[in-house]
């Protein structure tokens, strides 16, 4: 008989019905859980035999008293970008549970020419960085000339030696649009309104886009590929481009939920019901998501586990600096709600020319639960 598998914080969380990160905040002692949150956890620890890790002072670096978190202004939580309010959260908590302090400081563009450096490092007050979102070449190059360990967290700098935490977006782009072919959406294609290009998050997603269409033999076609800026009226707008084509698309595939939120205010103002005339599905489930009319249909990302990864990766980056540095991506799932549906009326049946999991090149792999609907994992893929 092999050994009894492990119980996880997600498992303890998902019982109790609150965030990783709340459950994380209880076994930290966190003073900002509240009473009835904290006995939910425990009660959900004791049922399933959960025993957390202990995480002691000698798992740190010797010499290392605070971190610090950059980001532009746009992404610190906001009613314009609520994405990254848990991931801010997740790795609060987890660095709580560390016992070390956190400072944060917002970039401005005039900070991010690649030759001056964030007050958090000219002032010495943390030893090691993490970097929240997109951030330039050179910027992220001028850092690590300094010496300071460094986790990138929803990016990738492919040819620079950094550590990053990263949603599986190849896969969440080829779920979205998966979704929208089954449902019969193949002709005209599903449109995709994207975003910025130098997001490395919003090209991924793209190329999942890409490969679902190859894979069911439908043919991509540039006039249903929109850029897009991320939010609410860049959505409106490029849906308004998109019902000016010739053949409007029947489903489109948003890059992420604020995105399609606008859209499909944009369609209700024009008279076009969601989803019985157009589906919509969004990307990263945030909040608001389960609460549109209609529920958003989206790709989840686990946000909070994006910050908590990133703090353990730069923990373990502070005490072991000669290793190889590692990508680590963090498991997407497919959300049904009420915005997507079957064509109307439907299209002919047709089987894609190969279904297959996307394929893999990873040194280690840590999976952190598994459901009949979902699974949330992270890989790590370290680089020599």
């Amino acid at each position: 008989m092999g050994a009894r598998r492990r119980s996880t914080l997600r498992e303890v969380a998902a019982r109790a019905g609150v965030s990783i990160g709340t459950a994380s905040g209880v076994f930290t002692s966190n003073a900002s859980v509240s009473e009835q949150a904290r006995t939910a956890v425990l009660a959900a620890a004791e049922e399933i035999g959960y025993q957390p890790r202990r995480r002691p002072a000698d798992t740190l670096a010797a010499g290392v008293s605070a971190f610090g978190l950059l980001a532009r202004g746009e992404h610190y939580v906001g009613p314009a970008n609520p994405f990254y309010g848990p991931v801010l959260y997740g790795a609060q908590s987890a660095i709580a549970a560390l016992g070390v302090s956190l400072v944060m400081e917002t970039l401005h563009d005039g900070d991010l020419d690649g030759r001056g450096l964030p007050l958090v490092l000219r002032r010495r007050q943390a030893q090691g960085l993490l970097l929240a979102g997109y951030h330039e070449h050179r910027y992220v190059a001028r850092l690590l000339e300094t010496g300071t360990p460094c986790v990138l967290i929803d990016h990738l700098v492919e040819d620079l030696p950094v550590d990053c935490v990263r949603a599986d977006d190849h896969r969440g782009g080829y779920l979205a649009t998966t979704h929208l072919l089954d449902l019969g959406h193949r002709d005209p294609p599903p449109a995709i309104i994207t975003g910025p290009s130098t997001a490395y998050s919003i090209t991924a997603r793209l190329a999942g886009y890409h490969r679902a269409l190859a894979e069911y033999g439908v043919p991509a076609d540039p006039a249903y590929v929109r850029g897009g800026r991320l939010c609410a009226e860049s959505g409106r707008e490029e849906m308004a481009a998109l019902l000016d084509l010739p053949v409007p698309p029947t489903a489109v595939f948003c890059g992420n939920d604020n995105t399609a939120l606008g859209a499909i205010d944009l369609l209700r103002e024009r008279g076009i019901a969601v989803p019985t005339d157009v589906s919509v599905i969004g990307y990263d489930d945030i909040a608001m998501a389960a609460h549109s009319v209609p529920g958003l249909t989206t790709i989840a990302v686990d946000k909070e586990l994006l910050g908590m990864q990133a703090v353990w990766n730069l923990t373990e980056r502070l005490r072991f600096p000669h290793m190889g540095w590692r990508e680590t991506r963090v498991g997407v799932h497919l959300v049904v709600r009420g915005s997507t549906a079957p064509r109307n009326p439907p299209a002919p049946p047709h089987e894609p020319v190969r279904r297959s999991r996307p394929a893999t090149t990873t040194s280690a792999t840590t999976n952190l639960t598994t459901s009949a609907t979902s699974t949330t994992s992270t890989t790590s893929t370290t680089q020599g």
